[in-house]
């Protein structure tokens, strides 16, 4: 086990002395709480390409390849068409 020695200004103390009264944790128990609970927090989640991948949405629509990089050109044109039939 590793000790480590904090600096904590006035505000923060007061938090953590306010902390360790209403829980009856130590000051030890609640930093090492602090830890652990941002360490959960900033684990890697995944991105929107990552879960609709998983969902199987990734490829699962009809279109051109570039559909994404080019969607106003795309837009532009359909709306073109829209209004100049030919």
């Amino acid at each position: 086990m590793r000790m480590l020695s904090v600096r904590l200004d006035d505000e923060e103390s007061a938090a953590l002395q306010a902390i360790c009264a209403q829980t009856g944790m130590t000051k030890t128990e609640v930093v090492k709480a602090g830890i652990m609970t941002l360490a959960k927090q900033r684990v890697k989640r995944k991105s929107a390409y990552e879960l609709a991948e998983e969902m199987g949405l990734v490829g699962c629509f009809d279109g051109p390849e570039d559909l994404a990089e080019n969607a106003g050109k795309y837009a532009r044109e359909r709306i073109f068409e829209k209004h100049h039939p030919r």
